[in-house]
């Protein structure tokens, strides 16, 4: 790591939870997100912020606010994308616990008194998870969260982690889906993983530059890399460790479950109604379906997660029947509120 600059680094007392925040040209944020966590009277907790080459006033903000608060420690690093910057924040952090949270975003009040009381309340944990807030330009949507490796989502930050869960590994750099190739693998291995009834953190999926609102299909393959990084560590961990308990969580089809609910739905279903132009649409829809695993997706998972209709779909998409597959889900209830509608004025 190239360091530019440092504030708060001289030592302290070891602290249980380390918040690990990263941070890029988000100068219109990372203010709220920081003032958020500093929210404690707890002093058994450290903040390690990490610019990660900002071109904007991220790091002069970062540096102001950690020569007020010892808790903060700020440093500025060449630009190497979140991955790196989270692993930066990895190996500076002291904590026995790691928590994750995106400099654009920001956490309710009680989040570090709430993560260190659970933490002290059962020690054998070694992961938690907890609900967030999903914050729209319109609404706020709570999105319920469950300690198992179908229901805790990608997030790296609604979760809090036993450094030894971690261990060695880090998140990958230069690619994006990074949370799907790191988190999940984690999640999967976890002997004791907890849940938090509470929505402590609040996503902002409004910004225009981040990652998750791109419309470019490019980096949407890149999510297949991800996947694949995913399964295959977890198919080492398998190889090497008695998860008995593991293999019954995942169940003995995992891995078409796996790409069908967290590589097809969200890369054809959601994803390609961002591609206006219709050709290039079903162009990408028919690259992206050759590069899925035999059997997948899966009808009968589909149905059960999904309901009918999307399991349908998805027999069309298989079938090519790109128009058709598009009409059953986005185009029928259009067509079905206008003749409702119609009818409802002629009676008038």
């Amino acid at each position: 790591m190239s360091t530019v600059a440092s504030i708060n680094t001289q030592e302290r007392a070891e602290p249980t939870l380390s918040v690990i925040v990263a941070a890029y040209n988000i100068e219109d944020y990372i203010e709220e997100c920081v003032r958020s966590i500093l929210a404690s009277d707890s002093v058994d907790y450290e903040i390690i912020a990490i610019d990660d080459g900002s071109s904007d006033a991220t790091p002069h903000i970062l540096q102001s606010l950690a020569s007020q608060h010892p808790m903060l420690q700020a440093l500025s690093r060449d630009n190497h994308g979140p991955s790196a910057a989270r692993n930066a924040g990895i190996e500076l952090a002291r904590g026995q616990y790691l928590i994750f949270v995106d400099g654009d975003d920001w956490v309710e009040p009680g989040y570090i008194d709430t993560a260190l009381d659970h933490i002290k309340q059962d020690p054998k944990a070694d992961l938690w998870v907890f609900d967030y807030t999903d914050v729209s330009q319109t609404e706020r949507t709570r999105q319920p969260c469950r300690p198992n490796f179908w229901e805790s989502r990608n997030a790296a930050w609604n979760k809090i982690y036993r450094r030894e869960l971690i261990g060695n590994d880090r998140f990958d750099e230069g690619m994006l889906y990074e949370d799907l190739a790191a988190v999940r693998p984690w999640v999967a291995r976890a002997r004791h993983p907890r849940h938090i009834n509470r929505a402590l953190y609040n996503y902002r999926n409004t910004r225009s530059g981040s990652i998750m609102n791109s419309k470019d299909t490019r980096r949407f393959f890149e999510l297949l890399t991800a996947a694949s990084l995913c399964v295959e560590r977890i198919e080492r961990y398998l190889e090497r460790h008695d998860t008995g308990g593991l293999e019954q969580q995942l169940g003995p089809d995992w891995k078409r479950r796996f790409y069908t609910v967290d590589v097809f739905v969200p890369a054809i279903i959601y994803w390609s109604r961002k591609i206006d132009d219709r050709a290039a649409r079903h162009d990408y829809i028919a690259r992206f379906m050759e590069k899925l695993p035999s059997g997948t997706p899966s009808a009968q998972w589909l149905a059960r997660d999904f309901g009918a209709k999307i399991a349908l779909a998805s027999r069309l998409y298989k079938r090519r029947h790109y128009r058709a597959a598009e009409f059953l889900l986005f185009d029928l209830g259009r067509l079905k509120r206008e003749v409702t509608n119609r009818i409802g004025r002629a009676k008038d």
